[in-house]
């Protein structure tokens, strides 16, 4: 649990795990929406899928990328809502 925390302490990964909230994605439809290099995607796309947040798929060339579970799912709307609660509430 420990490494699913640090792995969610990272902006880059939390945009990345919202934009795959949306459904499924390729890296460079990811670095058009963080705006970072191919390379950060990828290796903050390596990150999580080593703690099993994401699930990739290989067409050809081209990896798509997807949340690992509807929970996942979950867990990323719950930190949004908590984030964007105002401060004299949290």
């Amino acid at each position: 649990m420990l490494e699913v925390g640090r792995a969610l302490s990272c902006e880059v990964r939390l945009s990345l795990l919202m934009a795959l909230a949306d459904g499924e994605a390729t890296v460079s439809q990811l670095v058009d929406h963080t705006g970072t290099t191919q390379p950060n995607v990828s290796n903050h796309l390596a990150v999580l899928r080593s703690v099993g947040l994401v699930a990739s798929q290989r067409d050809g060339r081209t990896v798509h990328y997807e949340l690992a579970s509807p929970e996942v799912g979950n867990l990323v709307k719950a930190l949004v809502a908590v984030a964007s609660e105002p401060s004299d509430r949290r």
